[in-house]
């Protein structure tokens, strides 16, 4: 897929799952946070966040082609990872998104501290920060984390739906798709890619316009 048609897959697939799975804490609909400005202050910067890292994760997988939205930003970078590995095989399986993950862990947690010198306690608690007494450390998993692996997977299954498909077990080379049938998926870049991708997000704003998801 193009950027913009991962970007919006991504940010679709992080409505649903925040819905299911309540990752930024309270919704922003329905009144609830209005009565109290820092705790809707809270929610914002961390819905922020957590969206802007799905977003950022939705096309690093794309860091190994340098003609991409991000190669082009990575400059060098991406041109030495595609000239070594080639466009979609180690960062489009699922050994890329392990590597990747230690590496946004890091900076998870430094991003968490910046918001904890800030004040944003609760904020950086939700970025993994661990705040006892006097002490400040590592506590796990955090929203970012979760966020950019999240639309990093995204990416890998988007991909998965075009004629290509991708590398899920590299340094397997087989490819996978879906659906496994080649003539039912599409050409990345295509006529057809807008179709699908619009109708995705058709549906997640449907469902969130009768109640069933919310952001």
């Amino acid at each position: 897929m193009e950027a913009p048609s991962h970007v919006v897959f991504g940010l679709a697939g992080a409505v649903v799952a925040d819905s299911l799975f309540h990752i930024t804490g309270a919704s922003l609909l329905g009144g609830s946070l209005t009565s109290d400005p820092r705790q809707f202050t809270d929610v914002v910067l961390l819905k922020a966040v957590f969206y802007g890292a799905v977003a950022l994760g939705a096309l690093t997988p794309d860091i190994d082609n340098a003609r991409s939205t991000i190669g082009q930003r990575a400059g060098f970078v991406s041109k030495g990872i595609q000239k070594l590995a080639g466009h979609r095989t180690l960062f489009h399986s699922l050994l890329g998104l392990a590597m990747v993950g230690a590496i946004v862990w890091a900076a998870q947690y430094a991003l968490g501290l910046v918001f904890y010198r800030l004040g944003y306690v609760p904020v950086a608690e939700k970025l993994g920060v661990g705040v006892a007494p006097g002490v400040v450390l590592a506590s796990g998993v955090g929203v970012v984390f979760i966020a950019f692996l999240l639309g990093y997977f995204l990416h890998i299954l988007a991909d998965s739906l075009t004629y290509g498909g991708v590398p899920w077990l590299w340094p397997n080379h087989t490819r996978f798709g879906f659906p496994p049938n080649r003539n039912w998926r599409f050409h990345s870049g295509s006529r057809v890619e807008p179709f699908v991708v619009g109708g995705i997000v058709l549906v997640v704003v449907a469902l969130i316009v009768f109640g069933k998801l919310t952001i």
